[in-house]
């Protein structure tokens, strides 16, 4: 599980970015961090294998220029720097970022013959790890690609077609599915970030003119009051005005509705009474038999959420501590919630 953030404004987005995922990297990333801004024709990267401190410390990440941009936080999966998000396409205008693995769609979803393909036509992988890594797909004559990193040049593939960033991102995503979310942006499309989403979590506030994306409210600044979750099986356009939802056409497995609220928050809550400390991950385990069978869950978006109204509600409270980092090195936070009510 990662963790995302997206911001379009009128501010300088890469401070606003970086301390959003300050506030959730803990909750599902922090050994992999990387951002990507649009300023005046320019697509501007940067990553690490690390926290945000670390991209602090490391790169110029924080003067990034430009006033819309996405960022990026991932688990200890696997690989060196460049299997960091974003992933940056063969024409360096475009940067995505995503959340989730091809869960459901492993036996359907072949991510190994897309890159394959997407080689054969003339892709440059900058994922490449000669020896396996993970779950990851390896490509033919290639090697292991991060799965993200293929996506990217789906994408891309698909807007070379279409002219459209919201048109290929759907394309992409209904042809070559998985248990995802994600956000890209395209300098020539500067004014707003493309987000689709499967069946992770992924929420959208507004503020004050400004737009702000997260995998939970927990990432936003204080105050945003117009909140609602991203649409399921769908491609949204979100400028700092609109946010205009596309949903997909033929999306291979329906995602199941969201459970009684109640029924959630009753299981976080005697989750948390009986253990006192717990992750998120643990969290959408023990909410896994409200879901139907046959239909992706939404768990971690309704956890996120529930997590955060008992956290406005003084019931529960963040505890961050540090752990090893990527290959051992440096220390990361991790973050869980402690039941105190």
């Amino acid at each position: 599980m990662c963790v995302v953030a997206g911001y379009i404004g009128e501010r300088q987005a890469a401070p606003l970015l970086l301390e959003m995922l300050e506030r959730e990297e803990g909750l599902g990333g922090g050994f992999y961090t990387g951002i990507a801004t649009i300023h005046e024709g320019r697509l501007y990267t940067e990553k690490v294998v690390g926290d945000v401190a670390a991209l602090r410390r490391q790169t110029d990440a924080e003067k990034l220029p430009g006033t819309i941009g996405i960022a990026h936080s991932r688990t200890p999966s696997g690989g060196d720097r460049e299997w960091a998000h974003p992933f940056v396409d063969c024409t360096g205008q475009l940067a995505y970022i995503a959340n989730g693995a091809r869960g459901f769609f492993s036996e359907t979803t072949n991510l190994a013959e897309a890159g394959r393909q997407l080689a054969a036509a003339g892709h440059k992988f900058r994922s490449i790890c000669q020896e396996p890594v993970g779950n990851y797909p390896m490509v033919p004559e290639v090697g292991a690609v991060h799965m993200s990193d293929v996506m990217c040049h789906l994408i891309e593939d698909a807007y070379r077609k279409s002219g459209s960033l919201v048109a290929a991102a759907a394309e992409a995503y209904q042809g070559w599915p998985g248990e995802i979310v994600g956000m890209c942006l395209h300098v020539n499309e500067p004014d707003h970030v493309v987000a689709m989403r499967i069946n992770q979590p992924l929420v959208i506030g507004r503020e004050g003119g400004e737009t702000y994306l997260a995998t939970t409210s927990l990432a936003f600044p204080e105050p945003v009051s117009w909140r609602m979750p991203m649409a399921v099986n769908a491609a949204a356009t979100v400028s700092r005005e609109s946010v205009e939802i596309r949903h997909f056409t033929s999306a291979r497995v329906p995602v199941a509705p969201m459970p009684s609220p109640l029924a959630v928050e009753q299981t976080v809550v005697n989750a948390l009474r009986e253990e006192g400390l717990l992750g998120i991950g643990a969290l959408c385990g023990r909410t896994k038999p409200i879901w139907p069978d046959g239909a992706l869950g939404q768990d971690a978006m309704l956890v996120y959420e529930t997590v955060a109204a008992l956290v406005a509600e003084g019931r529960v409270r963040l505890e961050t501590d540090l752990v090893p980092g990527m290959f051992g090195e440096g220390q990361v936070p991790r973050t869980r919630v402690r039941w105190i009510a």
